[in-house]
């Protein structure tokens, strides 16, 4: 293999997402919940007073489809985890109780893949990375 200097960026990143992505959908679904499910809850659980179907579907929308949202919030409403009242969504108890499961587990993902990565280090490719974006035209946001 070639030295880290000289190999593509795209490519790691590509893979690192694949892999990070898969690990998190697998662990996620091990207790039931897909991860735009988790995106919902997340979300909801952070505005205890609700939030707007259009803010939510604006701030999530990123990390997928709004197709993808739209049928992670409709299962949410059918588990009885989300109630909707008018265009207003919000957590139900049920839907704030399997957050705290859900978090826990991203909690056992993330020191999982910060293992022998120092919070420096992690600054500064997640900052490499927001650059790189930026540097070829891209645009990318995360709440």
């Amino acid at each position: 293999m070639q030295p880290p200097g000289r190999q593509p960026i795209g490519f790691w990143t590509v893979r690192a997402g694949e892999a990070i992505g898969a690990r998190t959908r697998a662990a996620l679904e091990a207790i039931g919940v897909t991860q735009p499910e988790w995106w919902v809850l997340q979300q909801l659980c952070s505005h205890p007073d609700g939030m707007p179907r259009a803010d939510l579907t604006r701030t999530i929308g990123p990390n997928n489809t709004v197709a993808a949202v739209d049928t992670a919030v409709a299962a949410a409403i059918r588990k009885g985890w989300v109630r909707e009242d008018g265009a207003n969504l919000g957590a139900t108890e049920a839907g704030a109780e399997q957050f705290e499961r859900a978090a826990q587990v991203q909690q056992v993902l993330q020191d999982e893949r910060m293992r022998g990565i120092g919070e420096d280090e992690y600054v500064t490719t997640i900052t490499v990375l927001q650059r790189t974006i930026a540097n070829v035209g891209g645009a990318a946001w995360h709440w």
